[in-house]
This record gives structure tokens, C-alpha cells and sequence, in this order.
């Protein structure tokens, strides 16, 4: 048996997603929506060539562009959020989007965080910093609609080698040797149970 197969191994789904796999899971989803809405945009414009003559360039062409673009990303992160709780770009590097207490997401807090988004993103990502110093990761518009963004592996576990997967399990608070969000929302709700049980005794 080689070093690597004998290396300790982490389980992570339900642990708080941190910033670097944050960060990778939002740069595919804009390469996603900028190479579908740039393929749209030629089809389109071909499809007009040939159908009409004439072809989509106007003098306002950068205005409509710019709504047309918000708009998609708009439906792009809505509908992945409601139909699937993640985007494209997510499930890629395994993410995944739930309610605060560990539920599933809504539709209607798909479409909370979604409309919050831009307030993270727009006054010079102020408010992305909380991926980074909070103790969940949430940035604002998780903090707004009252989500969080977690690993979700399935039962796979993370092939660590051992001296990293050593240190990460050592580290209090970490995010990988954490209790996951369900485990913590049980065991809050078990204490709150034993201590009504105590009143009442």
C-alpha cells in the first residue's frame, strides 16, 4: 500500500465552504455566462443575417448588451439556485448553496440571495469580505437571505495527504475539522430540548 492510499482521509460535505473554492466556483460561473450569452449573442445575430439581412450592430448595441448580459446572469444564477441549490460553476468544484440551518434552499431564498448578490459585489466587494473573516463564510447576500454555501461531495471523502489532512484536523475552527451545519443545527436543538427537560424536572 503506497504513502497515499495509507494518508488520512477527510470527509468535508456539510463543512463550510471557504474562500479559494468560493472563488473558483464564481470565476467558472462567469466564464459560463459570459461564453453562453457571447454564443447566444452570434447565433442570434446569424439567424438575423440570414432571416432578415441585416445584422444586430446598432449605435446602442453596448446598452442593450449590458441589460441583455445582466439579465442572463440574472436567470443563470436564479434558476440554477432554485432548480438544482447551486450553479454550474458550484457543482463543479462540489458546492453547494442550503438555508442557514442546514435545509434546503427555497425558492424564495434563491431568489433573496440572488437580488442580494449585487450589493456583495458592487461597492468595491465589501461585501464578499465575510467569506474570508467570518467563522461561516457568509458573505452578505448569504447573511440577507439567510444562507450559507457548503461542500457537498456526496459520501466521497477529500484525498488529503497526511501531514495536511494532520494539520487541518489540529486546527480549532477550522473549516474542514468543524462540525458540519446540520451536525451544529442537531446539536443546538438537542441542548435546547435538554435544557427544557431540566426546567421542567
Amino acid at each position: 500500500m503506497s504513502s497515499w492510499d495509507a494518508a488520512p482521509r477527510l470527509k468535508v460535505t456539510g463543512h463550510y465552504a471557504g474562500v479559494v473554492s468560493r472563488a473558483a466556483g464564481a470565476a467558472l460561473d462567469v466564464a459560463i455566462v459570459l461564453a453562453t450569452f457571447t454564443a447566444g449573442v452570434a447565433g442570434v445575430d446569424v439567424l438575423s443575417r440570414m432571416v432578415v439581412g441585416a445584422s444586430l450592430a446598432r449605435d446602442d448595441a453596448g446598452v442593450l448588451s449590458t441589460v441583455a448580459l445582466a439579465t442572463w446572469a440574472f436567470v443563470y444564477m436564479y434558476a440554477s439556485l432554485a432548480i438544482a441549490g447551486r450553479t454550474p460553476g458550484k457543482g463543479i468544484v462540489g458546492l453547494r448553496v442550503v438555508m442557514a440551518d442546514g435545509a434546503v434552499l427555497t425558492g424564495r431564498r434563491a431568489l433573496m440571495r440572488t437580488l442580494a448578490f449585487p450589493l456583495s459585489v458592487l461597492p468595491f466587494g465589501l461585501g464578499l469580505v465575510g467569506i474570508i473573516v467570518q467563522r461561516e463564510h457568509r458573505a452578505l447576500h448569504d447573511l440577507l437571505a439567510g444562507t450559507a454555501v457548503v461542500y457537498d461531495w456526496g459520501g466521497r471523502v477529500a484525498e488529503v495527504p497526511g501531514p495536511l489532512s494532520e494539520f487541518l484536523a489540529r486546527r480549532a475552527g477550522a473549516e474542514y475539522s468543524s462540525a458540519p451545519i446540520a451536525e451544529r443545527a442537531t446539536d443546538r436543538a438537542g441542548a435546547g430540548r435538554r435544557a427544557s427537560q431540566d426546567r421542567r424536572s
